[in-house]
């Protein structure tokens, strides 16, 4: 992931006097903001609300080789409706993008947001006890699907699907069967 860092953030993390917070996007059928900050932070035209129950983002690795980087983050007391987005709507591969602000006294954004991670959420626990309720998300890198196999079968229950009646796949299973791949 490409990253430059503004270089009022430098000048800010060089001070004495550094406030710091994490700003999240979860991009549902409606976008949420939310920061793990005491207070709303308005940045890019979004509002990011303030949420408690915020418990913690894993840290990201790096590293170089090729494989599914993930992150989870921790959401403690959570009204229903959160939890309710995840029951009721198509929650998997949904974009989650995790970015850290340096913010000045009047807690305006300085310069930029650092990225910190982007990723689609491949998978939720919700654990809910009498007092309180706890959402854990699995957010992983975009070489997530990099394995899946995309495109259709050369069978005839997939020529079914797309093509009702068609019998150009009927016995495409036992004439694969008949092929004598290296033999004499």
């Amino acid at each position: 992931m490409p990253r430059s860092v503004h270089a009022d953030v430098i000048t800010a993390l060089q001070s004495d006097n550094i406030r710091m917070a994490n700003i999240i996007s979860l991009y549902f059928s409606s976008t949420l903001y939310i920061t793990d900050y005491g207070i709303n932070i308005s940045y890019g035209g979004a509002t990011y609300e303030a949420i408690n129950g915020l418990l913690g983002i894993s840290e990201p690795s790096e590293s170089k080789d090729l494989k599914v980087n993930s992150v989870n983050l921790t959401l403690s007391g959570v009204d229903q409706s959160f939890i309710s987005i995840f029951l009721n709507q198509n929650w998997i591969n949904r974009r989650v993008i995790i970015r850290r602000v340096v913010l000045n006294s009047s807690n305006a954004v300085i310069g930029t947001p650092i990225s910190l991670f982007d990723g689609q959420i491949s998978q939720f626990q919700i654990d809910e006890s009498v007092d309180t309720s706890e959402v854990t998300m699995s957010i992983a890198s975009q070489w997530a699907d990099f394995e899946r196999k995309a495109g259709r079968l050369t069978n005839n229950n997939s020529q079914q699907y797309f093509f009702s009646g068609d019998k150009g796949f009927e016995f495409a299973a036992n004439t694969v069967a008949d092929i004598k791949w290296g033999r004499l």
